[in-house]
């Protein structure tokens, strides 16, 4: 017997490419972009808080809105598009490394404030998760086959590294939200008008 026909029915050969459906990055983008561009403006003295505790809650409310719009309600994604495994296979990966990214940055923060650099620990949060959508694009790219998901992926990797050379100053917090323009909002809402196998 070939190798041929040992492999040719295999579930991975048999089972539809991945479809790209892009709700869960455009909602993740908008979501955390705007909480972004609100933290640049706290940090920048434009907008004073009662009490610092307060931009935790900024980034709850981010990700309350990022689960409500982009995974419980899909807003905005087709119901039929939905329905196909190709979609959820491609929307359960995006959704585990998104889920992965909070328990690291939430970790990484719990660390951050039981060795006292909790005044810190927001400058954490924009290089890891651009990271994650550096991986999840390149993802993309492999389950696909397309190239244009490896080069977001590139770019994501590395303004990553550039975000990270601006930590402790409110301008990363503003090229965060620049940076989920590029590498999800846009993206995202491309992939919502026409999703892409």
């Amino acid at each position: 017997m070939s190798t041929l026909s040992l492999t040719a029915d295999t579930p991975l050969e048999t089972t539809q490419p991945a479809v790209m459906e892009g709700g869960m990055t455009f909602w993740a983008g908008l979501s955390f972009g705007t909480a972004s561009f609100v933290q640049y403006l706290i940090l920048s003295g434009h907008i004073i808080l009662p009490h610092p505790a307060l931009m935790g809650l900024l980034w709850m409310a981010a990700a309350l809105a990022f689960v409500m719009f982009g995974i419980v309600f899909k807003v905005g994604s087709d119901r039929l598009i939905l329905q196909q495994p190709a979609v959820k296979r491609f929307r359960a990966v995006w959704g585990t490394l998104i889920l992965g990214a909070a328990v690291v940055i939430a970790a990484l923060m719990i660390m951050m404030v039981k060795f006292g650099a909790a005044a810190h620990a927001s400058f954490i949060i924009s290089p890891i998760a651009l990271s994650v959508y550096g991986v999840g694009w390149r993802v993309a790219g492999v389950m696909t086959g397309k190239s244009w998901p490896k080069w977001l992926s590139l770019g994501a990797f590395g303004t990553a590294i550039g975000l990270a050379l601006l930590a402790g100053r409110p301008e990363q917090s503003l090229a965060y939200t620049a940076a989920l323009i590029v590498f999800a909002i846009l993206p995202g809402l491309s992939l919502l008008l026409r999703p892409v196998n």
